[in-house]
């Protein structure tokens, strides 16, 4: 699966200018409780927008087509990025392109500035009982009544296991033993930029990042890296450290889950002890939408242990449930809400905006950096 900010690199120059609590009953969504609900929607449609690339054929593959399986329904997911809100803009507001959506951060801001999302009934979404508070602690107020959370994906140290250094520190990426083997992305450069930010112990979070003024100094952190080459996408990250050009990277967990799986004799991968950035895949109904119930019961389902389990079981992405069975590939798994705040600090819809308004500055800055460090 693919980081779904990434991409946002290649079109963000158009923008300027993922122990649970019993359920006594189960809830009423729509014209059909969860338990007759599988005749109530037979044959019904529903189309729900998921991140492109492998993250979509994992969401068909454990999410929806066990869905359709169960409820008979015809249920389909398509993949996106950041032309999600567009999509629902240009449409008329009684028939969207689609009924759910994914968004992380930035697109959730987007859309909810837009009025695109409509407000979550928690009654509808009994499983909602069973997700780590974390999510809507991490949630400004003006987010937490709409859509909910299904996982997250985020920022790795991955290292060559023949070195035999534990990723334990983010500050191996400027070790001298990895001295010109360190490779990072330089296309979404926000998620490199938050390494030193996530270092840095002078503001919480990564709020230095989100304005030129602080994020000078963790632009100049970033100038010191000894990198072998940049890359700017999965594929130029997988040539680099294939071809032992690099022995270590600030990755991602959806990269990091295939190098673990395809090569697992050849790379270790963590989160390491001062945390990472993050970001939260959250679903919403689309305001319009002609299948609101089943909407509600779909987003239900994203949240039933059993198919959180199986998503899992295809990444390396953290879930929204308390009580998933954690596969042998993710180790350092998050055991509890505290353990959620301590590993992962999301890049913030506060902080997409700040970055936004002064976007070609900070493009710019990481410009330099790339010519500085590789020239």
């Amino acid at each position: 699966m693919t980081d779904p900010t990434r991409n946002l690199a290649l079109n963000r120059r158009r923008f300027l200018t993922t122990a649970t609590a019993a359920i006594a009953m189960p809830a009423i969504i729509g014209r059909a409780s969860v338990a007759t609900a599988q005749t109530s929607f037979a044959g019904e449609s529903l189309i729900a927008v998921s991140w492109s690339g492998n993250y979509e054929q994992v969401f068909r593959e454990t999410v929806v087509d066990p869905f359709n399986a169960q409820y008979g329904t015809k249920a389909e997911t398509v993949g996106g990025w950041d032309q999600i809100t567009s999509q629902i803009a240009a449409a008329p507001e009684d028939n969207p392109p689609f009924d759910v959506t994914v968004a992380e951060e930035y697109i959730s801001s987007t859309g909810l500035a837009g009025g695109q999302y409509q407000k979550t009934d928690p009654a509808n979404i009994p499983n909602l009982a069973a997700v780590y508070p974390w999510f809507y602690e991490t949630r400004p107020d003006k987010a937490k009544d709409y859509g909910i959370p299904f996982g997250g994906g985020t920022c790795m140290l991955m290292v060559r296991k023949s070195l035999e250094i534990a990723p334990t520190s983010w500050s191996l990426l400027w070790d001298e033993r990895l001295a010109g083997k360190v490779t990072s992305d330089a296309a979404a450069w926000w998620w490199t930029l938050s390494v030193p930010a996530v270092m840095s112990k002078i503001n919480p979070g990564l709020d230095e990042m989100y304005d030129m003024a602080t994020a000078e100094a963790l632009f100049a952190e970033l100038d010191k890296l000894k990198v072998a080459k940049w890359y700017s996408d999965g594929a130029e990250q997988a040539n680099i450290l294939n071809q032992e050009e690099a022995d270590a990277a600030m990755t991602f967990s959806s990269d990091a889950y295939t190098f673990l799986t395809e090569n697992p004799d050849e790379y270790v991968a963590a989160v390491p002890e001062e945390g990472v950035s993050a970001w939260a895949d959250w679903y919403f109904k689309v305001r319009g939408t002609q299948h609101s119930e089943l909407a509600d019961l779909f987003m239900n389902y994203l949240l039933e242990k059993e198919t959180q389990d199986r998503f899992l079981a295809k990444s390396m992405i953290f879930m929204a449930r308390k009580d998933v069975t954690v596969p042998a590939h993710w180790n350092g798994y998050p055991q509890s809400n505290d353990d959620y705040h301590r590993m992962f600090q999301i890049l913030t819809m506060d902080g997409w905006d700040k970055i936004n308004a002064n976007y070609q500055a900070f493009d710019d800055r990481m410009k330099q950096t790339v010519a500085r460090t590789t020239g």
